[in-house]
């Protein structure tokens, strides 16, 4: 289900669709002035009886859209000096590159593992305790990854509350 919306903020035409739209949920991503990013509402279990997305989804899509058209703006406003701050030898992204990069090592142990068990080289146990290591190194860099987006988010944009996950952010600032 996609449906189109637009509305004007500010004298700037903004465009979006709606990529999904349930009672407990709501998925928009802009089109028009900036493409490809996404923002996402949901309504927890124990509130679905008094909020309904299928009844008041255009309403929160247009709230939603403007809200991720707004938070664009302002880091489009900012990318150049902050793209700086992320490239830099010490910065957000160098680091982040390499968490990246240790996730990427640690997911080719997985098949390596699974050829020595299935080898008889490792019996069930050994086989579930290196995977149980694995998993968790590979939680350990994503929430090392997400700390220090959030520090630098919390550093340079400290009353954001944003509707752009960590990646996007990330990839918006990243991008030219």
């Amino acid at each position: 289900m996609e449906k189109l919306i637009s509305m004007t903020i500010n004298g700037q035409s903004v465009s979006g669709t709606i990529t999904d739209l349930s009672r407990a949920g709501l998925s928009i991503e802009i089109t028009a002035p900036f493409s490809g990013y996404s923002a996402h509402r949901y309504v927890p279990t124990f509130a679905r009886a008094s909020r309904n997305f299928l009844e008041i989804g255009d309403q929160v899509a247009s709230e939603l859209l403007s809200e991720l058209y707004n938070d664009l703006l302002l880091l489009d406003g900012k990318r150049q000096s902050l793209q700086a701050v992320l490239h830099g030898s010490e910065g957000v992204f160098s680091k982040i590159a390499e968490h990246k990069a240790l996730q990427a090592e640690l997911s080719t142990k997985k098949p390596e593992l699974k050829q020595q068990f299935r080898a008889g080289l490792l019996d069930q146990k050994q086989y579930q305790q290196s995977l149980k290591r694995i998993r968790d190194q590979d939680f350990q860099h994503n929430m090392l990854a997400r700390e220090l987006v959030d520090q630098f988010i919390e550093q340079h944009f400290p009353t954001w509350h944003h509707s752009l996950d960590h990646d996007q952010l990330i990839d918006f600032l990243s991008s030219d």
